[in-house]
């Protein structure tokens, strides 16, 4: 078959495969269209102040997460990478999320680090460890944030799932003969340069509990967006912690929709509907991607003019250890 060919109906097959995943999530809310067009849009006239307020814990939580990745490529025997050069390289590589098979937001992690004077293995298996510990802290946060939040409010068989998903993810994440099974696998796939870190007993929950503050973070952020929106029932603290944490990991685990588009809105609606209204819960579900994106697109479009323009030249990305 024509390489052109076979590209082409791989796109196919990931974009039905993301249409048909989304339309069976949006059924099962019975929302219809006709509900949709009869939303009233002047109740979604945001307030400015927790509007700016969600964007700039976005902002923050962010850099938290690039300062996480730079400390585990120093940690895997890299160099000390500055935070500005951090920014630049986690962001550029992140555009990669919008195309399908979520391998191309690592592979540009690896090659922007590599450009910058890390090691193939290095950046490789830190682009894969912070992505695995970063979904694990994301099911974790998802599983406790729904289970306290209470059965009554949630979708029946919600909680048993994800308490289910989330003991599976932190087994794979915390065992280190899982883990090291797991990345042979993915070096494998994605034929990179592998390096074997040293995973004591205790390397696992180390870089979990350091992912987790993010994924609260990201939720807290996600219930000042809730906020934004005066007209709309109250959104418990939880609830919304639990099902921005759920729904951002199940849109990953699609690995056939870039950047999880469509599942991770349907996997948001359908766990805000028994507090919003199935209707509403789909309307903020779209507004929360809008809102994710813009809050990304803002330090993207500074790296990309940064780079374009040469102002890292005669910078000092990085600097050696204790220095």
């Amino acid at each position: 078959m024509d390489e052109r060919v076979r590209r082409g109906a791989g796109w196919a097959l990931r974009l039905a495969l993301t249409l048909l995943v989304t339309y069976f999530i949006f059924r099962s809310l019975r929302v219809s269209w006709a509900e949709l067009a009869e939303t009233d849009l002047a109740r979604w006239q945001p307030a400015i102040a927790p509007l700016a307020a969600s964007l700039a814990a976005l902002l923050f939580v962010f850099a938290y997460l690039v300062a996480l990745w730079a400390r585990m490529v120093t940690g895997l025997g890299g160099p000390v990478l500055r935070l500005g050069a951090a920014i630049r390289i986690f962001f550029l590589a992140n555009l990669g999320r919008y195309i399908p098979g979520k391998v191309w937001q690592l592979a540009g992690l690896t090659y922007l680090a590599g450009k910058r004077g890390v090691s193939i293995p290095i950046a490789s298996s830190s682009a894969v460890l912070s992505q695995v510990y970063s979904l694990g802290a994301a099911a974790a946060v998802a599983a406790i944030g729904l289970l306290l939040t209470g059965v009554a409010q949630l979708p029946a068989g919600t909680v048993p799932f994800a308490v289910a998903l989330a003991a599976a993810v932190i087994a794979v994440t915390t065992v280190p003969p899982v883990l090291r099974l797991l990345l042979r696998l993915v070096f494998r796939f994605s034929r990179r340069g592998e390096l074997a870190p040293d995973l004591d007993r205790w390397f696992g929950f180390r870089w979990l509990f350091a992912y987790l503050p993010g994924w609260i973070g990201y939720g807290l952020a996600f219930l000042l967006l809730c906020e934004s929106f005066p007209n709309l029932p109250p959104v418990a603290p939880l609830a919304a912690i639990g099902s921005f944490a759920g729904a951002y990991f199940l849109g990953y685990a699609a690995v056939f929709a870039p950047a999880g588009v469509g599942v991770r809105e349907g996997a948001l609606a359908f766990l805000l509907a028994p507090a919003l209204g199935a209707a509403e819960a789909t309307v903020l579900a779209v507004f929360a991607r809008v809102w994710m994106t813009v809050a990304e697109l803002g330090p993207a479009a500074w790296a990309g003019i940064h780079t374009v323009l040469g102002a890292e030249e005669g910078e000092s990305e990085t600097r050696e250890h204790g220095s």
